[in-house]
């Protein structure tokens, strides 16, 4: 279940950034908090309290998470995140920024060929439809695509300067609501687990090895 419940991690590691977000305040009434357990895993999810602090401490801030989702279905987990990624990586008028440096562009209407010198370094193929008129759109990049572990990333260059990286991931698992345990195997064929729990609007997510990452629901 490493594979599966880091996910955040994964981003993180892709964008080699974060930022905090800030604490909700307290709305009050057991009646309500009793509402929001009664919707159970199923929901929008941020990194929260240790989890947070520990991302930030290692890699740093810069990037922000905007939102994180984790759906369960009857025997798969789907994990979604857009991260802002403009300082990471953006198109822009005059070419392409990447890590704060420029560089030339070259672009047929599906393609975006990044230029270094006379020579090509980098390319990302449009997933959306093809169109010579504007460089703005979704894209994929395949070397990066291998970072996702398994998962899905595209980048989406909405206009010059703004970029956001989106990543999803599926994988079957098997999870019993008594014990809150989810099974999963990873891509070596070994059983992985972890303990899920949910206290409020809070998800606690404990690794076989005792790690525990928590997350607070989005309203």
């Amino acid at each position: 279940m490493k594979k599966a419940l880091s996910f955040m991690s994964v981003l993180v590691l892709v964008t080699g950034s974060f930022v905090s977000c800030g604490d909700k305040e307290d709305k009050g009434s057991s009646e309500k908090e009793e509402k929001k357990t009664d919707k159970g895993i199923v929901g929008t999810w941020i990194p929260s309290g240790d989890t947070l602090e520990e991302m930030q401490k290692d890699m740093g801030g810069g990037m922000k998470l905007e939102k994180a989702e984790i759906k369960i279905t009857e025997n798969d987990i789907t994990l979604n995140a857009s991260v802002d990624s403009s300082e990471l990586l953006c198109v822009t008028d005059d070419g392409f920024n990447l890590s704060g440096q420029s560089f030339d562009k070259e672009y047929d209407g599906e393609v975006i060929t990044i230029i270094a010198g006379d020579q090509a370094v980098a390319e990302f193929n449009r997933v959306d439809d093809p169109d010579e008129n504007n460089i703005y759109g979704k894209y994929k990049n395949e070397e990066m695509s291998g970072i996702a572990s398994g998962g899905e990333m595209i980048f989406d260059f909405i206009e010059s300067g703004v970029s956001y990286m989106i990543m999803s991931e599926k994988q079957e698992y098997t999870y019993d609501e008594e014990s809150g345990k989810m099974i999963t195997t990873d891509s070596d064929g070994e059983e992985e687990e972890a303990t899920v729990k949910i206290d409020g609007d809070t998800l606690i997510v404990t690794d076989e090895e005792g790690k525990v990452e928590t997350y607070s629901r989005e309203e």
